[in-house]
């Protein structure tokens, strides 16, 4: 038995010696996943607004960022408020401070009655890329200090674009 117990221990610390832990790999994929939201979400700049919409043919805030996430087999809620709340739930990060921001998260802001009124992809370096009414598809600042840094309401990082 003790023989066993030997050979066994010994296939083991080989098989890890030549294979690397599965999750060794997974930040790069993070990053390439952070990369290819903002590549998606970028190839739909200057694509008009549209209530309801969630094609290029015409966006309103929350369809953009659905129809972005949408091939990485991610299906967000048509509702600014859902997506946001998806945070409640497990594994899903929400991000209070606009530093702590990553590419790929998720963005929201006041901009009605509601807590949460618009939505939008942070894509780095200070910037997201939403559609709004008045310029469709648009890259702006969160720290904007006329418009969009004052009605910062918070963030959503999704399992998919986290490192775990």
């Amino acid at each position: 038995m003790r023989t066993i117990s030997l050979i066994a221990s010994a296939a083991v610390a080989a098989t890890l010696a030549i294979a690397p832990p599965a999750n060794a790999h997974r930040p790069d994929g993070v990053w390439k996943t952070r990369n290819h939201v903002e590549d998606r979400a970028r190839s739909q700049k200057g694509a008009p607004y549209r209530s309801g919409g969630t094609s290029p043919r015409g966006f309103d805030c929350s369809g953009f960022t659905r129809w972005t996430f949408s091939e990485l087999n991610v299906s967000l809620p048509h509702s600014s408020t859902d997506q946001f709340k998806l945070a409640r739930r497990d594994r899903v990060k929400r991000i209070w401070k606009r530093k702590n921001l990553k590419t790929g998260d998720l963005v929201f802001h006041k901009t009605t009655s509601a807590r949460v009124g618009h939505a939008g992809i942070y894509i780095g370096d200070g910037k997201f890329i939403s559609s709004t009414s008045s310029e469709g598809v648009a890259i702006n600042s969160i720290y904007d200090r006329y418009y969009w840094g004052r009605r910062w309401v918070g963030a959503t990082r999704l399992v998919v674009t986290q490192n775990r």
